[in-house]
């Protein structure tokens, strides 16, 4: 006889909006997080979060497309889809680099379960752009799947895929899933692990790291001069991000250690991107 665990969440509740959070792990970094990162995964669940994973794949789409003889085309730093790159990324994205990513939460000690957005029809999509060709934009994500998964008290592994009313997988950028798995939940924070340790700017010849900043404040230090380069899209993802129920976004580099603390300590590392009208006057780093 077959046994296994319990099917229903007998003994847990479903998570409060307030404590679930959404971190968005991006391809770059993939290859690059630090020992201590899924460990800090199971520390958020400790201390009463609940995360919920939505990952990327870009550079291993990248080398198995190239490995395939293959070059990979891009229409506004979105990739262009067709009908064999899709099987590409569905390899990526609904596969090895989620089964890897659960695999490792399991090894720190958590309970996780890989999927992606076309289970049970959770992410909803129709044609971004027909230039993109199987390239999805988000109209609906049904959170119930999820919050089962969380209710549970299981780290759920969301691979950035979608599908549309008849059936078609889509192709769905991971900061667009992330952000509408956000809303969906009800989530209050969203998390960018990225390749940088938040947001710099140069003051009178020294580096300094700004703890919170506001999107006019973003957007003035983009006009300076003092967000430039691959930080921008970066940061107007992590804008993006912002809407609905969730009121922070942090950017933190998953390669160093503690880099989750941003979600429950006030000096975390990382940057924390909060709207106008909720400014943390303490964390500014803005003033004259």
């Amino acid at each position: 006889m077959i046994t296994s665990k319990s099917m229903h969440p007998t003994g847990h509740k479903a998570p409060s909006p307030s404590s679930v959070v959404v971190i968005k792990v991006g391809g770059s970094v993939l290859e690059k997080l630090s020992d201590t990162f899924f460990q800090e995964c199971v520390q958020l669940l400790n201390v009463g979060w609940s995360p919920v994973i939505v990952h990327g794949g870009g550079p291993e789409i990248n080398r198995l497309q190239q490995w395939a003889g293959v070059e990979p085309k891009f229409v506004d730093g979105l990739r262009v889809t067709d009908d064999e790159t899709l099987e590409w990324v569905e390899m990526v994205l609904a596969g090895r680099i989620n089964k890897k990513l659960v695999t490792l939460l399991e090894q720190a000690g958590a309970s996780a379960v890989g999927l992606s957005g076309v289970d049970r029809g959770m992410i909803r999509v129709r044609p971004a752009d027909a230039r993109l060709g199987w390239v999805g934009e988000v109209t609906r994500v049904d959170p119930e799947p999820l919050r089962f998964l969380l209710s549970m008290g299981w780290i759920p592994v969301v691979g950035s895929l979608g599908v549309d009313e008849k059936g078609q997988h889509y192709n769905v950028n991971a900061d667009t899933a992330a952000g509408a798995v956000a809303e969906a939940l009800g989530a209050e924070k969203m998390v960018m692990v990225t390749d940088v340790s938040g947001i710099r700017r140069n003051r009178n010849g020294a580096e300094e790291w700004l703890s919170c900043l506001t999107t006019k404040e973003i957007d003035d230090l983009i006009r300076s001069g003092d967000i430039h380069g691959g930080m921008i899209p970066k940061v107007k993802a992590a804008m993006s991000g912002l809407g609905g129920s969730v009121r922070e976004v942090i950017i933190t580099s998953g390669t160093v250690p503690d880099c989750l603390n941003a979600v429950w300590q006030p000096d975390g590392v990382g940057t924390v991107i909060v709207k106008e009208d909720e400014r943390h006057g303490t964390l500014s780093h803005l003033s004259s």
